[in-house]
Formats: C-alpha cells, structure tokens, sequence
C-alpha cells in the first residue's frame, strides 16, 4: 500500500480551476488537471514512490503522476478533466483512492480523460 507523501512546490495553479502538476522523478510527465466546477480547491502532488510495479494480470505500470485534489480538505467525488502526455496505443491505467489498479475505460480525447476519484494515479502499458 502506498503512502501519501506530498512532494511540495510541483502544482502550479493556472486559475480557480485548472492546475498544472509537474514530474518530480525523471520517469513522470506534467498533467494538467481542469475541474469542472467552480469552488476552492487544494491540489497536492504525491509521490509515486510505493505504487504498484504491475497490473494484477502482471503488465507492468509506467506512472505518469500522482496527485490529490480536495475541497474542504476532503477529496473530491466530481468531475475533472486530467490531460496526459501522448500515449499513443497504451492503456491508461488508474491507481484509485481504495488501491486498486485498474484500466481505463472512458473516452480518450486530444489525449484528455475524464475522473470523478479526487485521489487518483495515472499510468500507462506499454
């Protein structure tokens, strides 16, 4: 299981709701995170350190970050857009705020993804 270590000074807030959440490791991407609705939010970079390796049907994970986002220093169960890195034919994979790993399975377009979990990591295989 992962812990949720903040690495501090990677969110750059663009506005009120649009957030950019730099790599801190060499093997990360930048995202830009767009939530849907207005409000005040915190957004966290978290370590990649402690994610699982592999998917449960053992194909291995590339992280591309991992980050929170909160409200009310709760996490978020709403709409939010994250734009990745070009991914190219790779599977987006999701680390969830419960810990499971899991592909997804929403509509990728001009490389963006929509999520409700305010909790989440995103990778990719291959």
């Amino acid at each position: 299981m992962q812990n949720k270590v903040v690495v501090p000074g990677k969110v750059e807030k663009i506005n009120k709701r649009k957030f950019k959440i730099k790599k801190d490791k060499g093997s990360e991407n930048d995202l830009t995170v767009e939530i849907v609705e207005d409000g005040d939010y915190q957004v966290e970079k978290l370590s990649i350190d402690g994610l699982p390796a592999t998917m449960v049907d053992g194909n291995p994970i590339a992280w591309f970050n991992n980050f929170a986002i909160k409200k009310n220093g709760q996490y978020i169960n709403q709409r939010f857009f994250v734009t990745l890195p070009s991914i190219g034919d790779s599977k987006v994979i999701i680390f969830d705020g419960n810990g499971n790993p899991y592909y997804y399975t929403g509509t990728i377009e001009n490389n963006t993804i929509e999520l409700t979990d305010g909790d989440p990591a995103i990778g990719k295989w291959p």
